[in-house]
């Protein structure tokens, strides 16, 4: 009986395709880009009237870019084998993990120099900054968090944490465009800070909806 039911169910088995996982995430990265886009355009230039500088006035941005995009592909890397039930924490994300902390750590410093003028650590939207780049990531974080549910990971926090990192920096990325500030130090500080928020709100929200 057992061995007939067994049987039964094994027939309809087809082979997974290859790099079924990387294109799950993928594709909802790439949707959860668009609305994104379509969010920061309608929230920081429509509503806001890109009162915040915008990129093309500060040579910054690619300093900004940069940062943003690479902690948002080192999310990207870990966040297929960590979906899987067999995943394990591996050095992409433990990098940006100290990238961050390393960021963070220098922004503190600096912070604490009598002689470093404060408005270049401050700018003129440290009390925004973190908070609208969470806002900006949301969109990638459902999408994200809704492709995982239907995967099996090892640690729901953990995956849930990558996607956040993710959305984290591919948000960042995308309020880098509406983001006058030019100060080195209220990027390390201000823009970790957001990105850091969105992981921990993707860790959270993972533990319970990625778990199976």
């Amino acid at each position: 009986m057992t061995d007939d039911l067994i049987a039964r169910l094994a027939a309809d088995l087809e082979p997974t395709p290859r790099h079924a996982v990387e294109r799950r995430i993928l594709l909802s990265l790439l949707m959860g880009m668009l609305v994104t886009v379509l969010w920061a355009y309608l929230v920081f230039d429509l509503m806001l009237g890109r009162t915040f500088g915008g990129a093309d006035s500060v040579a910054m941005f690619w300093t900004k870019f940069g940062y943003t995009l690479a902690l948002g592909l080192l999310g990207l890397a870990a966040a297929p084998v960590l979906v899987r039930p067999d995943g394990r924490i591996i050095w992409p994300l433990v990098g940006a993990g100290l990238l961050a902390l390393m960021a963070l750590g220098s922004g503190t410093m600096m912070w604490m120099r009598a002689d470093w003028p404060m408005d270049m650590l401050m700018g003129r939207t440290a009390m925004v900054c973190p908070w609208l780049i969470v806002l900006a990531a949301l969109p990638v974080l459902i999408a994200l968090l809704a492709a995982m549910r239907r995967l099996a990971p090892r640690s729901p926090a953990m995956a849930g944490l990558a996607a956040g990192l993710v959305a984290g920096g591919f948000g960042a990325w995308v309020y880098a465009f509406y983001c006058g500030e030019t100060g080195m130090m209220f990027i390390a500080v201000w823009y970790s800070l957001g990105i850091g928020l969105t992981a921990l709100l993707g860790a959270a929200l993972g533990r319970t909806l990625l778990r199976w």
